[in-house]
């Protein structure tokens, strides 16, 4: 006895497709579209086919659904989608579920392996055969693998005459040729089957790449074919009408004189033929623009483009993007697992969320990490992406770009240090200036109050109190003329006015206007005997730099002597600032030079952080080099080379000791 498929599926074209495949294996169809057809059935099935199609809680019934459904006992396969099935799971369905979409033959192939061995078909029972005749080697093998579930006896012809030969050799049950093959065409050859007797009942199914038209239609009548189908690489209509004849056994439609002959209408075919060559020139040609202008705006961007295609699990990454992490296209992470690793350990795992939010929930993917370069470094990334998804809204591809701001992020951080040395210096530089001012102040309340007083100070009195008014006023011009020089440094180099002089007498006059200074805070500046020494320098502006040199020794070595040397060689001049007070940290050496740095916190012993900057400029400016070295909690010692032959320009550079 046949076997007996029960078909529960909504009504359409689809359940008349899957019933025409079940039978055309031998098997009978029972088609329903509800599952109550469970109580009015005549002969227990042998498997039960539902396609999830209607309401989903008619698939667990109640009562004597339930009763009929759970008394018959023959396995159940359901075609549904994943939410589908986990639905149908929950609400307790025991069943074998096929996903959806599925292909005709799959339905098929699932519905033989699930049918008990005594209600299979005998094995001696006759196979359809089915000629193909299409000289295209790639169509042949596409519908030859479409038809493998339905086990036909398959035979394949690669032009018209050899089909028909053939054709009168195996007597097919139905033949599918292509309207367009070398020697006979698809016309003839359905129009050379008709005129043979033993051959006229066969079914001719006549295809093309192309959708029929009105005239192809009347042209396949003429010819006494049954159908003419586009062919596509689904091949579902195709193999609906191959089913259809197969099920009808073999009605032949009349032959009709009417009509254009077979060669006006392959004439007529060309013709249209010919005009879809050149719609196809043309989709290639704006195709290939299109292709070269994506390329053209991919190599001009500095971001770069990657491409993850979830099915085929492969991570594509653009030149931009290998370039901007130092691989090659031989090194590149083909796989998203590779991308995944060459993130930063500590933002690996908010990535992988983000990417698993936009999948999962479409939650925008815009992120920032830290990928690792060829080198072993990391650049600084940000990432924005977005998933194509298919008809049932699962991804199936996400594209995106990546762009490298570690260069941006590194000026963003300097510029952040850059305000806040800024709003550090002018605390500083307030504080300074206040100093002497509220000093000056009270020198001036108190002359003013003397001067009110009935019995006024004595004048040697005054002269004190007004000596100590002129020294911060003296203070604070210093620390206005420091802050306008810097300004003009900032700009241009300092303006020199070159004369030639003894830096010896230079020396001695600067280091007898610091003694005052030095004995209020302890020091004895030491002065060896100097050499005479005559270049070519400004004579104001090196003073300015011993002056520095000296405050700065008597700063931060109060108490302790401070030794100044002038050197003369052949070629330059040598000067050096001597202390023995707190020294430098090695790690503060390099940047010492430079505006608003200092070797210890303002906190503790104020200042600008201005002064080793004017003097580090105007050396430079005659060609020379200041350097420093300092042993903490022993001193440090400045020394000044300025050339004798004129200005040279020499890189400026730190001694560590």
């Amino acid at each position: 006895m046949k076997p007996l498929i029960l078909l529960i599926a909504g009504s359409g074209q689809d359940r008349t497709l899957r019933a025409l495949a079940l039978e055309s294996q031998g098997w009978h169809v029972q088609e329903a579209d509800s599952v109550a057809a469970l109580l009015t059935l005549a002969r227990r099935p042998d498997v039960v086919l539902l396609e999830v199609s209607t309401s989903l809680e008619e698939l667990v019934p109640e009562g004597a659904l339930r009763r009929a459904w759970e008394s018959l006992g023959v396995p159940l396969l359901v075609m549904a989608s994943a939410a589908e099935q986990e639905r149908l799971v929950r609400q307790g369905l025991r069943a074998i579920f096929l996903g959806r979409p599925l292909s005709v033959g799959a339905m098929v192939e699932a519905v033989r392996v699930i049918l008990p061995p005594e209600a299979q078909a005998s094995p001696s029972a006759r196979r359809p055969t089915v000629l193909i005749a299409d000289d295209d080697p790639v169509s042949r093998k596409l519908l030859m693998l479409s038809l493998a579930p339905f086990h036909f006896d398959v035979v394949t012809a690669g032009d018209g005459q050899a089909a028909l030969d053939l054709a009168r050799r195996r007597q097919p049950d139905v033949v599918v040729c292509d309207v367009l093959m070398p020697r006979m065409d698809g016309f003839r050859m359905c129009l050379a089957l008709r005129k043979e007797p033993r051959l006229a009942h066969v079914p001719v199914i006549l295809t093309h790449v192309g959708a029929p038209d009105e005239l192809d239609l009347r042209m396949a009548q003429n010819v006494g074919a049954n159908a003419f189908v586009r062919r596509t690489q689904e091949g579902d209509e195709l193999l609906a009408a191959l089913l259809r004849e197969l099920h009808l056994g073999g009605s032949v439609p009349s032959l009709s004189d009417a009509g254009p002959s077979v060669e006006e209408h392959l004439f007529g075919m060309v013709r249209r033929l010919e005009r879809q060559v050149g719609l196809l020139a043309q989709a290639e040609r704006t195709a290939r623009e299109s292709e070269e202008r994506y390329r053209l705006i991919i190599a001009g961007s500095y971001d770069g483009v990657w491409d993850w295609d979830l099915r085929r699990r492969s991570f594509w990454c653009s030149p931009r993007l290998l370039e901007m992490l130092g691989l090659t296209a031989a090194s590149s992470p083909g796989t998203y697992e590779v991308f995944v690793e060459r993130l930063h350990p500590d933002d690996r795992e908010a990535v992988v969320n983000a990417l698993s939010a936009h999948l999962e929930r479409d939650i925008p993917y815009d992120v920032s990490y830290r990928l690792r370069h060829a080198n072993g470094g990391y650049r600084a990334c940000v990432s924005r992406g977005r998933a194509l998804r298919d008809a049932e809204g699962r991804p199936v591809r996400m594209t995106g770009i990546i762009g490298d701001v570690t260069e941006q992020l590194r000026l963003y951080r300097e510029t952040q240090e850059a305000v806040r040395t800024r709003d550090e210096f002018l605390a500083v530089a307030a504080h300074e200036l206040r100093t002497p001012l509220t000093a000056l102040r009270l020198r001036l309340q108190g002359v003013a109050q003397a001067l009110r007083a009935d019995t006024p100070s004595s004048p040697e009195r005054m002269v004190q109190v007004l000596e100590a008014a002129d020294r911060q006023v003296g203070r604070l011009a210093s620390l206005v003329d420091t802050l306008l020089d810097v300004s003009q440094l900032q700009n241009q180099g300092p303006r020199l006015e070159l004369e030639d002089l003894d830096l010896a007498s230079v020396v001695r006059e600067t280091v007898a206007r610091s003694e005052q200074e030095a004995l209020r805070a302890g020091c004895q500046l030491v002065l060896s005997p100097l050499p005479s020494t005559v270049g070519k320098w400004d004579r104001v502006r090196l003073a300015q730099v011993i002056r520095h040199l000296l405050a700065n020794a008597v700063k931060f070595g109060p108490g302790k002597p401070v030794e100044v040397l002038l050197e003369s060689q052949p070629d330059e001049v040598v000067l050096q600032v001597r202390d023995h007070g707190i020294g430098i940290a090695p790690e503060r050496l390099e940047g010492l030079f430079k505006r608003f740095e200092r070797a210890v916190s303002a906190r503790h012993y104020g200042g600008l952080g201005l002064g080793l900057y004017r003097v580090r400029s105007i050396v430079e400016a005659h060609g020379g080099v200041v350097s420093v070295a300092s042993v903490p909690g022993e001193g440090s010692t400045f020394r000044v080379h300025l050339p004798v032959g004129g200005a040279a320009v020499i890189p400026v550079h730190s001694i560590r000791a």
